[in-house]
């Protein structure tokens, strides 16, 4: 009979391995065959995209914030914790073994009797396993795998969201410094206009009136010097934030934001961007999972099969198991909710709600994603073009200035064309420096709505992370 018993379990073992298979998760939308904008030829978007800004400060910055920034060292966590459910519920496929061991002495004494003591001992070993005939738990396990991917995939979506916002951040600080560097250049030139009505009013040439013009539009150049410093340092605050380094600490880096090169990008197919984006496949990982909760709520109106086994040896004594009685025991179950008030089936009606949501999440995204690439890609071309007009401008508008400078000097001009001068070439030094950071922020967007280079297949970091602290 024992023979026939473990001669039974494997193969009621091989039965009970079932294995859920997940559909495959279809397009909601169809991708169109081109970009409305016209993309020219570029340079392909790799993993490491923002060394194609050729600042090396940038590098510098994006490799501390991969390796210090608080919020994403939190959500290699949940990829961790992802990992060890996923590895719980592959134990569910197995079965549990238990051992127990129990001794144990007792002593009685009879009305008018002598004591009488005693003792025994046991030792014992049990096996539980739960047939998975209709692969509910295979189906757990199925969803605990999709849920860990799609927490991997979010895991790159925050790594990819962190170098932009590194990135954006570090260009906004340039483009201030940018500013406070063109403010001063203004103050300059005021103070330079300043001495000029200066001299002419000392010599009777110029009115009261045109002096107290420029001593005021002086004050207001240098009046707007410090908030533009303070705008800075909050920007250069908040990027150190980002590395997790100490906010208001440490030296200001030296840089130039006309240094910074501006790479031309290769957006590729529409087609392309659904394999691409992180955030997309974590979005079809969660269509898997709650494919396989589906599967679970199902399986879960069926009958359940368990089997145990059991081997025992007892014996009388304290601590020995000398002339044991062996014991061996099995038992196949079968399981089955006869009522529960409709819970079973509204757990199925719920997951596959949820299915329904999680798809129209999906294609919510999708449209979001196409339309930020297409929004990078207009920006980057509408800027491109306004920062060449720009730069025109300000070459004859500086001209401009100088010309109506000499004649002012001459007494050919009065002092409002001069003043309309040099506010004409305040404006454009300030547009042109915007027109730069916008340039810069909507390659930094075009990168980000793209992918930021991420491949599907490559092995996400927390999964070195992981290994490393088992």
């Amino acid at each position: 009979m024992t023979s026939r018993l473990f001669t039974l379990v494997p193969v009621l073992l091989m039965a009970g391995c079932a294995t859920f298979t997940p559909d495959p998760v279809s397009l909601p939308v169809t991708p169109a065959e081109h970009w409305q904008q016209a993309a020219q030829p570029g340079t392909a978007v790799d993993a490491h995209w923002w060394q194609a800004f050729n600042d090396a400060e940038l590098n510098r910055l994006i490799d501390r914030a991969l390796k210090a920034n608080p919020s994403l060292a939190a959500t290699a966590e949940a990829v961790i914790q992802a990992d060890l459910q996923l590895r719980s519920a592959g134990a569910a496929l197995l079965p549990s073994i238990a051992a127990s061991v129990s001794s144990g002495r007792q002593a009685s004494r009879a009305s008018g009797e002598n004591m009488a003591t005693g003792g025994s001992t046991s030792a014992g070993l049990s096996v539980d396993y739960e047939l998975d005939l209709w692969g509910r738990l295979s189906a757990s396990e199925g969803a605990a795998l999709a849920n860990f991917q799609a927490t991997r995939f979010d895991y790159d979506t925050a790594r990819i969201t962190l170098v932009a916002s590194v990135a954006s951040t570090w260009f906004e600080w340039l483009e201030l410094q940018q500013r406070v560097d063109v403010a001063n250049k203004n103050l300059k030139l005021g103070e330079r206009t300043l001495a000029l009505v200066d001299a002419r009013y000392r010599n009777g040439v110029a009115s009261r009136a045109e002096l107290a013009r420029q001593q005021t539009s002086v004050l207001s150049l240098r009046n707007a010097v410090p908030p533009l410093e303070y705008q800075a340092r909050q920007r250069l605050a908040v990027l150190q934030v980002l590395t997790g380094e100490l906010p208001f600490a440490g030296e200001q880096p030296v840089a130039d934001i006309t240094a910074v090169s501006i790479p031309q990008i290769n957006p590729e197919a529409p087609a392309d961007l659904v394999t691409r984006r992180p955030d997309l496949a974590a979005h079809e990982a969660r269509l898997i999972a709650a494919s396989a909760d589906i599967e679970q709520a199902r399986a879960a109106l069926l009958p359940s099969v368990s089997l145990s086994a059991a081997a025992r040896l007892s014996a009388d004594g304290f601590l020995s198991l000398a002339d044991p009685v062996r014991s061996v025991s099995g038992l196949l179950s079968l399981s089955q909710v006869l009522f529960d008030g409709g819970q079973r089936r509204n757990t199925v009606a719920i997951s596959e709600s949820r299915q329904v949501a999680l798809l129209e999440n999906y294609r919510g995204s999708l449209l979001a994603a196409f339309q930020e690439v297409g929004d990078a890609l207009d920006r980057e071309a509408l800027y491109q073009e306004q920062e060449g007009r720009l730069q025109e401008i300000l070459t004859r508008a500086e001209e401009t200035l100088r010309l109506t400078e000499v004649r002012y000097r001459e007494g050919a001009d009065e002092l409002l064309t001069l003043l309309e001068s040099q506010r004409n070439v305040f404006d454009v030094r300030q547009q042109l420096s915007q027109a730069r950071l916008n340039r810069l922020i909507a390659a930094v967007d075009l990168y980000k709505a793209l992918g930021g280079g991420w491949d599907r297949d490559s092995e996400s970091e927390t999964l070195v992370i992981a290994q490393a602290r088992e």
